[in-house]
C-alpha cells in the first residue's frame, strides 16, 4: 500500500513539474498586452539637429508609435550620447541599445561584402539609387547565401548617400596635382579611389571632421553635399568640386535580436512593413537633402563649386579603373564570391537608376 502511494505521489510531483500547452508554439512571440508598452533605446551618431534625426529617424519613431497605437515608444540618443559611432552596432549586438543605426564603414574589414556597393564606378545617380540598390542588395545576397555579415543583429534596413564630393579648404581640388598628398577625410570603400587618386586618406566618424578641418589636421573631406549643413562644414571648407563618380556610403538600422524575439508578432509585422517603406524614404531624404546642403553652403557661406573639366575627368577615371577588379580578387581570395557580388551591384544599380534616375527631391 506504502509503495503505490509513493508511486501516486512521484507521479503527481513529476506532472506538475512539465509545461502546460494551451495550443500555441512554444517559440511563438507573446501576443500584444494591451496595456503594456515596450520602450526602447535608440542609438545614433548624427547631431539632434541633423535632417537625418529630425526628418528621418523621429519621423520613423512617431510613425510606429502610430501605427502599434503607442504600444511601442523609442528614446532617440542622438549625437553619440549612448554609444560612439564606432561603437554602435556591437552595442546593438549586446544590448547596450534595442536599435542603432550608423555605418558599416566605420568599422573597416568587418563588413567586406557591404563593400561592394562603396565601391566606384556606378551609375549610383542620386541617394534614392543607392538606397534601393543596397537595401534590395542585402536582400538579394542574403537568399542567395553570399552575405552573412549581420545574422548577430535583426536588419531593419539600409540606405545610403548616393553621390559625394571633393570638399577642401584652401584650395580647389579639381586636379590631380591639386589633391596630392593632400590629407582628406574618407571612409570605407572611398578609401581605395583616393588612394590611386594620390591623396592621402584619414579614416574617422563624421562626427569629428569639423574639429579636424578647423584644427587643419585635414586638407578636405570626400562626402555627400548634405554634410555642409547638417554638419556644418560649410563653416570650415570653401569649395566643393564635383565628383559624383567616387563616392557612395551605406548606413544600417539595425535591432538587437532578443529585442526583436521579444516583440509580439503584430508588432513585428508592422515594423517588417515599416522597413520596406522607410528605405525609400530615407533615401528621398538623403537626395533632398544633398541639394538643399549645397544650396545652403553657397548662399550661407560664400562656398564655390567646380566641375570636372572632360580631360580632368577621363585621367581620373583611368586612375581608379582597376579598383572593382582588384577588390573581386581580393574577395575571391578571403573565400567570397566576388564577381558575382558585384554583378548583383551592377544589376540593381543600373536597374534602380532607371526606374528613379531624375528623382531630384
Amino acid at each position: 500500500m506504502k509503495s503505490k502511494l509513493l508511486g501516486f505521489i512521484l507521479v503527481t510531483a513529476i506532472m506538475s513539474t512539465l509545461p502546460v500547452f494551451t495550443g500555441c508554439a512554444a517559440d511563438e512571440p507573446p501576443a500584444t498586452d494591451p496595456d503594456e508598452v515596450i520602450e526602447l533605446q535608440f542609438a545614433t551618431f548624427w547631431p539632434g539637429t541633423d535632417f537625418q534625426v529630425t526628418e528621418g529617424h523621429e519621423v520613423w519613431a512617431r510613425d510606429l508609435e502610430e501605427r502599434t497605437d503607442g504600444k511601442v515608444k523609442i528614446t532617440i540618443q542622438p549625437g553619440e550620447a549612448l554609444l560612439g559611432a564606432t561603437e554602435i552596432y556591437e552595442g546593438v549586438v549586446d544590448g547596450s541599445a534595442d536599435i542603432g543605426t550608423t555605418c558599416p564603414a566605420y568599422t573597416p574589414g568587418i563588413f567586406p561584402v557591404t563593400e561592394a556597393f562603396e565601391l566606384p564606378g556606378y551609375q549610383n545617380d542620386n541617394a534614392l539609387v543607392a538606397s534601393l540598390t543596397v537595401n534590395e542588395g542585402y536582400k538579394t545576397l542574403k537568399e542567395k547565401e553570399l552575405i552573412d555579415e549581420y545574422d548577430d543583429v535583426k536588419v531593419l534596413f539600409f540606405w545610403a548617400t548616393g553621390p559625394g564630393d571633393i570638399m577642401t579648404r584652401e584650395e580647389p581640388g579639381n586636379t590631380l596635382e591639386a589633391i596630392e598628398e593632400k590629407e582628406m577625410r574618407v571612409v570605407g570603400g572611398t578609401v581605395a579611389p583616393m588612394q590611386a587618386l594620390g591623396v592621402t586618406p584619414v579614416s574617422m566618424p563624421m562626427s569629428e571632421s569639423y574639429l579636424a578641418l578647423d584644427s587643419a589636421l585635414l586638407d578636405g573631406i570626400l562626402a555627400p553635399t548634405d554634410t555642409l549643413k547638417g554638419f556644418r562644414l560649410a563653416e570650415v571648407l570653401d569649395y566643393v568640386t564635383k565628383t559624383p563618380f567616387l563616392y557612395n556610403i551605406v548606413f544600417m538600422k539595425v535591432m538587437n535580436l532578443e529585442t526583436w524575439n521579444a516583440l509580439p508578432t503584430d508588432i513585428q509585422e508592422t515594423i517588417e512593413e515599416m522597413s520596406k517603406e522607410y528605405a525609400y524614404e530615407y533615401g528621398k531624404l538623403r537626395t533632398e537633402h544633398t541639394e538643399r546642403g549645397l544650396e545652403f553652403g553657397i548662399e550661407e557661406h560664400g562656398i564655390e563649386v567646380f566641375e570636372l573639366d572632360p580631360g580632368e575627368e577621363e585621367r581620373w577615371r583611368g586612375r581608379i579603373e582597376p579598383i572593382v577588379e582588384n577588390w573581386i580578387g581580393d574577395a575571391e581570395a578571403r573565400g567570397l564570391h566576388g564577381e558575382e557580388i558585384i554583378n548583383t551591384v551592377r544589376e540593381l544599380d543600373a536597374r534602380f537608376s532607371e526606374e528613379y534616375g531624375d528623382y531630384e527631391g
